[in-house]
């Protein structure tokens, strides 16, 4: 009997170390979760800054909007996203105000601020990945002309192959009186996103 128990110790072993499986719907609520370490947020002065790491798949199965996901398409739009990284950068007002005219007074300070995130803030975003600093290669600032008390930031760099290490995104924020932001997500909670059970 003494012989079977190093196999049972590494049946155990290799099966507590398989990654969870979800369905679709259970897949997007992880994701989603900030319970899960894929979002953070800090408060800065007027501010609250989100960022939302969203995996290809992630990505793949909003863009079908449907619980049954199109196998073959859903394959075929990972290849196209697999050479990127990508997250949200989520900028909010804490008075529940327009964020993009929080704490400014003319017309011409709102212009301001348009153009620096519409045009300038590209540059001043980094991710700090493992020891490599990326800029971005996808950016786009998405308008929501005052529907919201938040503008959303879609953020893409370049993707390193194998195990994913701990990501910062480094904001040197130009225009919103805040400074550099750093906001960090850890490698453990990228590396054990579970699975997902297509249909």
């Amino acid at each position: 009997m003494k012989n079977y128990y190093p196999i049972f110790i590494c049946c155990i072993l290799l099966f507590s170390c398989q990654q969870e499986r979800l369905s679709v719907e259970e897949y997007i609520s992880y994701i989603k979760n900030p319970e899960n370490g894929l979002n953070v947020n800090k408060e800065f002065n007027e501010f609250e800054f989100e960022l939302i790491y969203k995996p290809v798949e992630f990505i793949a199965i909003n863009e079908q909007r449907k619980l049954i996901i199109d196998t073959a398409w859903y394959q075929q739009r990972i290849k196209e996203l697999q050479d990127l990284q990508y997250y949200t950068l989520k900028i909010a007002s804490l008075s529940g105000s327009d964020m993009m005219k929080t704490g400014i007074n003319t017309a011409q300070e709102y212009a301001n601020r348009l153009h620096y995130f519409s045009d300038i803030a590209q540059y001043d975003i980094r991710l700090i990945d493992g020891k490599d600093t990326l800029t971005c290669a996808l950016f786009h600032f998405e308008r929501n002309y005052g529907v919201a008390p938040y503008n959303n930031i879609v953020l893409g760099f370049i993707k390193k192959k194998g195990k994913q290490k701990t990501k910062t995104l480094s904001f040197d924020e130009q225009v919103l009186g805040v400074g550099k932001v750093n906001l960090k997500i850890e490698e453990n909670y990228i590396n054990n996103i579970p699975q997902i059970i297509l249909n």
